[in-house]
């Protein structure tokens, strides 16, 4: 089972310099990376999301957020990216939506994002046995 432990923003852009009344077409980029603890069944992830508009209007946030979990012996690595993602992704929706409200667009409410545990890629285990939390 994972478990979200804690998590913290580490950067937060914002440009919304469209002229009021503009259509904006957003479109989303995220990278998602997780990296394992072995011994101590704990992972942390690294999120970086991209709101931008298809158009090229000048409208985009960036966010960068950390976060770490705890899960159980013989979870599947691709399970726990997923189920992490799951658990991170609504505190970074309403982040967004709330300092998106701060440039004057309320109620900015980007869609749910699932990844497929299908494409998940897990790299070689015990590449950071000896990684610290960046939550300290």
């Amino acid at each position: 089972m994972v478990e979200l432990k804690g998590y913290k923003v580490n950067r937060l852009e914002i440009e919304n310099k469209v002229k009021a009344g503009t259509q904006l077409k957003l479109q989303n980029q995220v990278k998602y990376n997780m990296n394992y603890m072995e011994g101590d069944n704990k992972c942390v992830s690294f999120l970086e999301l991209r709101v931008s508009d298809a158009d090229q209007n000048p409208f985009e946030i960036r966010i960068e957020a950390v976060a770490e979990f705890s899960y159980s012996e013989g979870d599947e690595k691709a399970d726990i990216h997923v189920n992490s993602f799951d658990q991170l992704f609504p505190f970074i929706r309403q982040i967004i939506s709330t300092a998106a409200s701060f440039t004057g667009m309320g109620g900015l409410l980007i869609p749910i994002i699932r990844l497929n545990k299908n494409t998940v890629k897990v790299a070689g285990v015990g590449d950071n046995d000896n990684e610290s939390s960046p939550l300290n």
